[in-house]
């Protein structure tokens, strides 16, 4: 079996003021497309405000087990991609006053 994904999307769900910890950002679902309309969803993924400046993505795990392994330069542009339509999104929106 073949599969050619040509584009990733990304859903960013900000976590609410009552999540267990503080510096929790968003949940993340990773969605894989093919060409034909297919599609292979990971869901699970957390954005935390990391404490070296920026930001910190964790793949979905528990403790001594990930359930997500991808290459490190995929995960690298991954990472780029999410955190800057994070900050877009966290961008507020200015209504501009009707005369």
């Amino acid at each position: 079996m073949k599969v050619i994904f040509n584009e990733i999307k990304f859903t960013i769900k900000k976590a609410s003021e009552n999540e267990k910890h503080p510096n929790l950002l968003a949940f993340i679902t990773l969605r894989f497309e093919e060409k034909n309309g297919g599609y292979f969803i990971l869901s699970g993924f957390t954005l935390w405000r990391s404490k070296f400046g920026g930001y910190h993505i964790e793949v979905p795990n528990k403790p001594g087990f990930k359930y997500c392994l991808i290459s490190r330069p995929l995960w690298k542009e991954i990472e780029q991609k999410i955190t800057r339509q994070y900050d877009y999104e966290s961008i507020p929106v200015i209504e501009e006053e009707k005369e």
